[in-house]
């Protein structure tokens, strides 16, 4: 038996990987990604030419993005695809 904890999040990602390409859906995938008390310290602020813009409320939230930022880079593209795309993350603030 799998426990339902384990089907939901893949359950949700699967969904949210499904819809257009919006600002919504990259903010959905950024709360994926990260987790829910990150991404209440960071947001991404622009999507453009495949890369997504973050702005982090410290500096010791950009280290800790910084730090994990293969893995959300991963996670990120599970939800919105390759396509050719480029995760990068910038922390700061961003035009």
């Amino acid at each position: 038996m799998v426990p339902t904890s384990s089907l939901v999040p893949g359950a949700v990602t699967q969904l949210i990987a499904a819809q257009p390409h919006s600002r919504g859906k990259v903010e959905a995938a950024w709360h994926l990604a990260v987790g829910g008390a990150m991404a209440r310290l960071s947001a991404p602020v622009r999507d453009a030419g495949g890369v997504v813009y973050v702005q982090a409320r410290s500096a010791g939230v950009a280290d800790q993005l910084d730090l994990h930022r293969r893995v959300i880079e991963a996670r990120l593209r599970e939800v919105l695809g390759t396509h050719g795309r480029t995760f990068v993350l910038v922390t700061g603030r961003c035009a």
